[in-house]
């Protein structure tokens, strides 16, 4: 990731942090985990599961300093510089809304698998890009980025969950499972921290489940590897 703005955690339990965290801790204790776009160090900072080892990869030295104490190590380059033996070896390797900042994405989740032992976990999180708002404004002949969200500015690339699976399983991966999340109504407005504005967002999280393509806001996959 490359961004000067602040970085924002996504603290409802139906983000994409929260969901990865939750995998996370399931893991035996030990395991190393890859993290690559560690930002603020978010996913570290909220596991619960404290004997797992967190190694990063980050661009934003400002976010690697934050991040940095729930780290063994960061490597602060883009993944395509950083050496083959520091990416290799790991129990689980995190993409957290990190492959549509890259050019070159498939190339990069292959690499990351084939330096990891079979059975190891992958877990990726990319935006939708076939959400209704956006499906919406390009009905009417818009297509803007912004600073944020789906159309980030310094997105490089854009999935579908088609093409997001299919690239997961060009890597040699197996997919093991698909989530969707809502829209993060959280960082929309303070409304939605109410209660009444939680009670609203639970019904909007309840419908983008019923209609994940359509709704979601990401797609969380997690895969293996043979």
């Amino acid at each position: 990731m490359t961004s000067t703005l602040p970085y924002h955690d996504k603290p409802s339990r139906w983000s994409s942090h929260s969901r990865i965290v939750t995998r996370l801790n399931s893991l035996p204790a030990q395991n190393k985990v890859l993290d690559v776009g560690t930002a603020t160090g978010m996913l570290a900072r909220m596991c619960e599961n404290k004997s797992l080892r967190f190694f990063g990869v980050e661009t934003n030295s400002t976010w690697a300093q934050v991040a940095s104490p729930f780290y063994e190590k960061i490597w602060i380059q883009s993944i395509d510089a950083v050496d083959e033996e520091s990416l290799r070896g790991y129990n689980a390797v995190v993409l957290g809304d990190i492959l549509e900042h890259l050019s070159a994405p498939q190339s990069v989740l292959k690499k990351l698998v084939n330096l990891q032992a079979p059975d190891s976990v992958f877990i990726v999180s990319v935006p939708n890009i076939a959400n209704f708002w956006v499906r919406l404004n390009l009905l009417i002949g818009r297509f803007d980025y912004a600073d944020r969200g789906i159309l980030d500015r310094t997105h490089l690339r854009f999935f579908t969950r088609k093409t997001l699976i299919a690239m997961i399983q060009n890597a040699g991966l197996k997919v093991v499972s698909v989530q969707v999340t809502p829209i993060p109504l959280e960082l929309v407005s303070t409304f939605f921290v109410t209660r009444l504005g939680r009670t609203l967002y639970a019904i909007f999280a309840w419908l983008t489940f019923l209609f994940p393509t359509l709704l979601g806001y990401q797609f969380i996959v997690e895969a293996k590897k043979p």
